[in-house]
């Protein structure tokens, strides 16, 4: 195991909330209410293009501006969570080549891992506009190991939610569901990951042909 991709909201860091919180504010704006709590917790692990098409037909471009306008002007608050960055800089020091598979925008994507020390970590970088379909389809995934030049065999991918495992499932590799963020262990078990992972350091206890070159 050479290779491990890491999903970035609620995985490496608490962008999650600033997320939700953007979607709430732009949400709220254009139906005139609050949502509730359901409708919050659906929000979770959805890329923002699909809650729009969803929600706005006919609005999505005008409500994804405000989503735009309202993230941006707070974004700014993330951090990573604690243990990520020595985790990731003991993977680096083993050889591993990692990369970032999303279902954000490159360009905050990009942002944020250099607010958080992280961006010179990970090799590859796939957002929300690299691809045509996002996670739960492979798309994502598939492009990173293509573009990486890697078989699935020799690569892992780690996420806080159910689609990402579904995701790393169809692309015919592992998966490992992150429990020290925003991850829910009813919701991962339900989608049968590789293993579940407590705390960043865990990933550093695995049998070491996963996290040896």
């Amino acid at each position: 195991m050479n290779t491990i991709l890491f999903d970035l909201d609620g995985t490496l860091h608490d962008s999650e909330k600033w997320y939700i919180q953007a979607c709430c504010a732009c949400i709220e704006t254009f139906r005139e209410r609050q949502l509730t709590d359901e409708e919050k917790n659906y929000l979770v692990g959805k890329p923002i293009t699909k809650v729009l098409s969803e929600w706005f037909c006919g609005q999505e471009n005008e409500v994804l501006r405000s989503f735009f306008t309202h993230y941006e002007m707070i974004n700014n608050q993330v951090q990573e969570y604690d243990g990520v960055y020595e985790m990731l800089t003991e993977l680096q020091a083993r050889g591993i080549t990692l990369g970032i598979v999303s279902s954000k925008y490159r360009r905050y994507i990009e942002q944020e891992l250099v607010n958080t020390r992280l961006y010179p970590f990970f090799s590859f970088i796939v957002g929300l506009d690299d691809c045509e379909a996002p996670k739960p389809n492979p798309e994502p995934l598939l492009k990173a190991m293509n573009e990486l030049r890697i078989e699935p065999e020799h690569c892992m991918y780690i996420g806080d939610q159910p689609t990402d495992v579904i995701a790393a499932h169809a692309a015919g590799i592992q998966s490992f569901g992150a429990l020290w963020g925003e991850g829910q262990r009813e919701k991962l078990l339900s989608v049968s990951p590789t293993g579940l992972l407590q705390k960043p350091e865990d990933i550093l206890a695995l049998h070491p042909s996963f996290v040896t070159r």
